[in-house]
């Protein structure tokens, strides 16, 4: 490490300290940021939830390869996978990537796509 890293090293733990509270080197405590969590779902949107996976599973290989193209998902789709694995690695990128569920809820919103339009409607409701 040279000495201009360390400065900028020092500079920073400096401005920290600063916007910290003052209290005495023994008191000192750094903690990690937490994420947000995710508000926890309303069982009485089961129902509705449930009724989105039905409809979402009635969609083809084609309609949710062109989502994950469109979204640019970072899943790969092989020809032996089924509708519903697809649909599962597309879920749990969503679970997975905050920034990923953000970019398409706001794309569902703003945007006329190639998609169709009950496929996007469906995926909305998941993500809220």
């Amino acid at each position: 490490m040279k000495t201009h890293e360390i400065s900028k090293t020092l500079v920073a733990l400096a401005k920290a300290l600063q916007q910290a509270p003052n209290v005495n080197l023994e008191q000192l405590t750094f903690n990690q940021p937490q994420p947000s969590p995710r508000k926890k779902p309303n069982p009485s949107d089961i129902p509705m939830a449930l009724s989105a996976l039905v409809a979402l599973s009635q969609f083809d290989k084609a309609q949710w390869r062109a989502v994950i193209e469109e979204y640019k998902f970072p899943i790969e789709v092989r020809n032996t996978e089924s509708t519903r694995d697809i649909v599962g690695k597309i879920l749990r990128h969503l679970e997975q990537d905050s920034d990923a569920r953000r970019k398409l809820k706001q794309a569902v919103q703003r945007t006329k796509s190639d998609i169709n339009p009950e496929l996007m409607t469906a995926l909305n409701f998941l993500l809220k």
